[in-house]
């Protein structure tokens, strides 16, 4: 998308997005060629600093001054353009433009009310314009029309996609400062290489951004709940609600165990807030936990139009004021929820992606909250709770009231890499977790899954057994048979430590000690087992050959849950009789 730089009888320098499609004042000079919004805007900033310096009084032949100021910015520039003049490069627009058709009475029409709705609190390329055009099916000049009545109209802005800020660049998508800067036709440029699985950004091009709420008109919230919160869960869900209602605080870690419902948590916080016509955006640095939390919302509030986008997503424009999205994809939003609900926020590929915190950030309105949901906090996340800077609410139980499994060491005299000499295989001890139930076995790194598979089938020829990773092609076949329950033992990297619940699941840890696995990955994978209300209990093994402090810390943090939760009274053994 390219923009015409204009000049008013005043002597301020400005731009149009389309010569023909706008509706310019009377007697003003425009460029013919078109330029880079990046570059207009700096020949602004040049302009400004000179009329500044000057400062011209609106009489006498100053219109003549600025003009020739103008050419001087303009044929100063590094870029490959015939030296510009007046009389071949602009033209004068004496009377004022006539408007397109789509200026004068689109906005009325059911495309363009539907194009409006859809791009409300969103920041889009012109590759994602080019997507609506095609959902909206549309010719993408369309699109473009529509966006400038918005821009004409003040409701949204053109920016550049890149930004020169001093001597560097950033991206105004993501934030990153970490530039690849290049030689272009207009000088100097800059692309970012941070955000480019949603398209190009480079400070050549430019983004639509819309500063409107996601919708205007309130909606009828019917939320009816499919379930009652435990004494724990209550508790947390009324410190959320409380955390909402403090104008003082803008953020809060929910700190939950494994499988205690805290995504169930925020449930009424949400209703609160859409009553109060706002919007919330539930997000997650996974698909996998998308798609797990989109039937339950959809379930418990009735009514309540929701956006489900992911990467993966048909439809990639939606409208509703409760949006479900992977973090990624919040990228494409502006200061568009009033509430923001993280879901495991140390999760890859949220957990240090500068990118992905900038954007969330971002998408939030102003004086909005931001709930951050975990079981395994992450050391920046902890220090700010120390500091005073976010509130911290706990959630220590699990919805049937079970203390979380405790993980039980087992050590080995070898390594557990099977590219070496790893141990034998304990047949009774396997047979002995398969009698409780289904095996689910995580390994450190993908080359490791094909042969424990193997090593396992040799082992069990009996037992239906196969394994799985990130880029498996049959990776979602193979999680559904897992989840009806159609393998004994199963092998995993870590892609299914979180956003899964399996009826009756064992869980083993083989090389536990790999530096892979942290402690947060540890407590995750072991917050598999005991899950559900018919099957609380259940074994983790983390078998090492080290005990490592990775080891000793996920250990101590679910023992410390566990304490928590007793000293508060919301397990014991004395309840088990509540769950036959």
């Amino acid at each position: 998308m390219d923009f015409y730089l204009t000049l008013n009888e005043d002597g301020d320098v400005g731009y149009t997005f389309n010569q023909g499609m706008d509706r310019l004042p009377p007697k003003v000079s425009c460029l013919k060629i078109p330029l880079p919004l990046g570059v207009i805007q700096s020949v602004q900033t040049q302009m400004t600093k000179f009329k500044k310096q000057r400062r011209f009084r609106l009489r006498g032949n100053h219109h003549e001054r600025i003009r020739s100021e103008l050419f001087k910015v303009l044929n100063n520039r590094d870029w490959d353009v015939p030296k510009l003049t007046w009389e071949e490069d602009f033209v004068s627009l004496r009377s004022e433009t006539p408007a397109s058709t789509a200026g004068k009475g689109d906005d009325k029409e059911p495309l363009f009310q539907c194009f409006d709705w859809l791009v409300r609190g969103r920041q889009l390329s012109g590759e994602d314009l080019r997507n609506l055009a095609h959902e909206l099916k549309c010719y993408e000049g369309t699109v473009l029309q529509f966006a400038q009545i918005n821009v004409a109209a003040k409701k949204a802005e053109w920016i550049p996609a890149v930004l020169r800020q001093g001597e560097g660049w950033q991206c105004q998508r993501c934030g990153a400062k970490d530039i690849k800067e290049w030689p272009s036709f207009y000088g100097r440029a800059g692309t970012c290489l941070s955000c480019m699985s949603l398209g190009s950004s480079t400070s050549l091009k430019a983004f639509y951004r819309d500063y409107r709420p996601l919708l205007e008109d309130s909606e009828k919230v019917d939320f009816r709940p499919h379930w009652k919160l435990t004494e724990a869960q209550g508790a947390a869900a009324e410190e959320i609600l409380d955390f909402l209602k403090d104008s003082s605080e803008t953020k809060a870690l929910l700190w939950a165990a494994c499988g205690s419902g805290k995504t169930e948590v925020c449930f009424p916080s949400a209703a609160w807030a859409l009553e109060q016509g706002k919007s919330v955006l539930f997000a997650a640095p996974r698909q996998d936990v998308i798609y797990d939390v989109a039937p339950r919302l959809k379930r418990d509030f009735l009514g309540v139009t929701i956006q489900v986008l992911t990467g993966n997503a048909p439809v990639k424009f939606q409208r509703g004021r409760v949006v479900l999205a992977t973090t990624h994809q919040v990228l494409r939003f502006w200061q568009a929820f009033d509430l923001i609900v993280l879901d495991e926020m140390d999760a890859f590929p949220y957990q240090g992606n500068g990118a992905l915190e900038w954007g969330l950030k971002h998408a939030l309105r102003s004086n909005g909250k931001l709930l951050y949901l975990t079981a395994t906090p992450s050391p920046e996340g902890l220090k700010e709770v120390y500091r005073g800077k976010m509130r911290l609410i706990r959630l220590p139980a699990r919805h049937h009231r079970f203390p979380l499994p405790v993980p039980i060491i087992e050590r080995s005299s070898q390594r557990f890499d099977p590219e070496g000499n790893p141990p034998s295989l304990r047949r009774d001890r396997f047979e002995s977790l398969r009698h409780e139930g289904r095996i689910l076995v995580f390994v450190p790194k993908i080359s490791w899954i094909q042969p424990w598979v193997n090593r396992f089938r040799q082992c069990f020829p009996e037992w239906k057994i196969d394994g799985s990773y990130s880029s498996d092609r049959e990776r979602s076949v193979k999680l559904e048979k897992l989840r009806q329950g159609k393998f004994d033992l199963f092998v995993s990297t870590t892609i299914l430590e979180r956003g899964i619940t399996l009826e009756g699941i064992q869980v083993v840890v083989l090389g536990a000690d790999h530096p892979v696995f942290d402690e947060r990955a540890l407590v995750q994978m072991a917050g598999r087992v005991g899950r559900t209300r018919k099957d609380p209990g259940g074994y983790v093994l983390f078998m090492a050959h080290l005990e490592t402090t990775a080891i000793k810390k996920a250990i101590h943090w679910i023992e410390d849950q566990n304490r928590l939760a007793l000293e508060k009274g919301l397990i014991g053994e004395d309840l088990k009789g509540d769950f036959k």
